[in-house]
């Protein structure tokens, strides 16, 4: 019994292209750089195009290296800086 109905050679294809196709539709990771704040917070600062779903999994990573489990953002503002335009600050929780 058949159970697929494309060659596995194009089913590869298909598989190359749509990762390719994916991949082009997120943000380099060296368009974020994660920073701890003076007051225990995380800052990830982004490019401006950056997703906010992107920007939270580097904050989230960043609070797991501190020994917290997930992020909860405290605020987005503009910066003056010309390569990361924008900081997220956000802080750790445990829960």
């Amino acid at each position: 019994m058949k159970t697929s109905c494309l060659p596995s050679s194009r089913l590869l294809l298909l598989a190359l292209t749509t990762s390719a196709i994916l991949s082009g539709c997120s943000t380099s990771k060296n368009n974020f750089r994660a920073v701890q704040t003076s007051d225990g917070r995380v800052g990830v600062q982004t490019v401006a195009t950056a997703k906010d779903e992107e920007v939270m999994a580097v904050a989230i990573e960043e609070c797991k290296k501190l020994g917290k489990k997930g992020a909860t953002i405290s605020e987005v503002r503009s910066t003056l800086n010309d390569r990361f335009p924008v900081i997220h600050t956000y802080t750790c929780t445990t829960y």
